[in-house]
């Protein structure tokens, strides 16, 4: 398969993978839908051939070393953010993050995460401009908002994700079976084992965090279709 076609069936998956169920507006889903039925047709691209194939592999994606994360704002997020875009994600010995999953999706969870920590930013910001708390209570009001926001937004990708996947159709769940497959495949051929830890954080402000959680109802998250936009900061 040549690189141009592989680019031109990427598009046409994520056009589909725009739908109510993973978050889009029902005007925006139906519009990528005939998009890509459009292409589809132009290009004699089969249902079959939108399938994964065994020779796609998955890949790793990390952070510029010059990434920071002062508010603990990707933190919250990143975890929530890679199960939504079926991929895995650490820190790696350098304490960089680093997603694995096909390119697609890799690059939409960086996507993702650039576009929802610049989000919790920009909520806290305006949060703060109404905060007369100095010092140590500032701190504790912008450690409590940041927490507020990210656990709302990780809460709502986490039900999007559940209920495409109670609607998934017998071929999306074969996809998925063999998205993990070669995510594990990727693991195995680095060397690297995987394991669950917990991230433990403390309400330290109660009327910030409860304001965070409202800030992160706002929270969009649509899905850019392909290019540039789709890969942002992380490389």
């Amino acid at each position: 398969m040549t690189t141009q076609r592989q680019a031109l069936l990427d598009k046409i998956r994520a056009l589909l993978s725009k739908t109510t169920a993973n978050g889009c507006p029902e005007p925006e889903a139906l519009a990528a839908l005939a998009k890509a039925r459009v292409m589809m047709d132009a290009h004699a691209v089969s249902d079959d051939e939108l399938q994964l194939t065994k020779e796609e592999k998955a890949i790793l994606l990390r952070e510029p070393r010059d990434s920071k994360d002062p508010h603990r704002i990707k933190q919250g997020l990143v975890v929530a953010v890679a199960a939504f875009c079926e991929c895995k994600v650490w820190r790696n010995r350098d304490n960089i993050l680093v997603f694995c999953g096909l390119r697609p999706d890799a690059q939409l969870a960086a996507w993702l995460l650039d576009t929802l920590t610049a989000f919790v930013q920009n909520v806290l910001a305006s949060h703060l401009m109404e905060s007369i708390a100095t010092g140590h209570e500032r701190r504790r009001v912008i450690s409590s908002f940041a927490l507020g926001c990210t656990d709302r937004i990780s809460q709502r990708l986490n039900e999007l994700r559940k209920q495409s996947e109670s609607q998934a159709t017998s071929n999306a769940k074969a996809l998925v079976v063999a998205k993990g497959a070669a995510i594990k495949a990727k693991l195995e051929e680095c060397g690297i084992e995987l394991c669950s830890r917990r991230s433990s954080a403390s309400i330290g402000n109660a009327s910030s965090y409860d304001a965070g959680r409202a800030a992160g109802n706002r929270a969009s998250f649509g899905r850019p279709v392909s290019g540039q936009n789709a890969t942002l900061r992380l490389r």
